[in-house]
């Protein structure tokens, strides 16, 4: 009996130790599973936008597509998608926005849809940092809208450089505390090399904040668009549309609640 309990033992070891190190090996494609995962510019894009090169720091040229605002004095958005999407997820929001007369930068990782590099925390931030660059060059207010991961790239881009507004559709505070509801087994607080630790940074940003999600989300838990609207700044405004899960946000109402924050912005700026 003994010998039996030691091996169930030293069994259930071994595969805690083959856990740990498959999340360890692995979460990169668990973090960006939409890496390379299809080819850049579908034919079936609005023509009102254009393809441009958007150059990093380190040298990537990334394909992005972008339309100017209509007016002069016209907010410009920059979207930045989710983990497991490329542009043609956004696309309709884009659309919608340009319809409304805003200009539009829908911005794509490195490695995703054909672009070069590997998607890392610090690339990405890489790249909405180009994105900006671009954007700002055309002397036009930029408002940082960011879905699910695109959420922690928004933040951290909102924390250090300037902008009209930030938009937050079903964010995280962090990576590490997504994982620790999937996996609350593992350490993953010591093995998550990619953070996105939005907690720790919305409160150095000072611009206006809408935070907005689906109360029946089962892939980021409602408690923690709370979180980050608790730790925020004013003005702020969360917005948890009933019904809505992790993927129909837009549809279930939150097109309605985007659009007058950008109407209340325009009228500011």
């Amino acid at each position: 009996m003994t010998y039996l309990v030691a091996a169930i033992g030293g069994a259930i070891l071994v595969l805690y130790l083959a856990g740990l190190i498959a999340l360890y090996w692995l979460q990169g494609r668990l973090v960006y599973p939409g890496e390379r995962s299809t080819v850049a510019q579908p034919l079936d894009f609005d023509q009102r936008f254009v393809w441009v090169s958007v150059v990093t720091a380190d040298g990537l040229g990334l394909a992005c597509r972008y339309c100017p605002p209509q007016v002069n004095t016209s907010l410009c958005v920059l979207l930045l998608h989710g983990n497991g999407e490329d542009l043609r997820n956004r696309s309709v929001i884009a659309e919608r926005l340009v319809d409304e007369g805003y200009g539009v930068l829908q911005v794509e990782y490195r490695g995703f849809a054909g672009n070069p590099g590997r998607p890392s925390e610090q690339g990405l931030y890489a790249d909405g940092r180009a994105a900006l660059d671009l954007m700002e060059s055309a002397g036009v207010p930029v408002v940082i809208h960011g879905y699910s991961l695109g959420s922690g790239v928004a933040v951290h881009l909102a924390a250090e450089r300037r902008c009209a507004g930030l938009i937050l559709e079903a964010p995280f505070t962090s990576i590490v505390a997504v994982a620790k509801t999937r996996l609350p087994w593992l350490p993953v607080e010591r093995l998550t090399m990619d953070r996105y630790d939005s907690l720790s940074k919305i409160g150095h940003v000072h611009v206006p904040l809408l935070i907005y999600g689906g109360d029946e989300d089962r892939v980021i838990p409602p408690s923690h668009f709370e979180q980050l609207h608790a730790a925020a700044n004013s003005p702020r405004q969360l917005v948890v549309i009933p019904g809505a899960g992790h993927v129909d946000v837009w549809e279930c109402g939150g097109e309605r609640h985007v659009l007058e924050f950008l109407r209340q912005l325009a009228r500011k700026v």
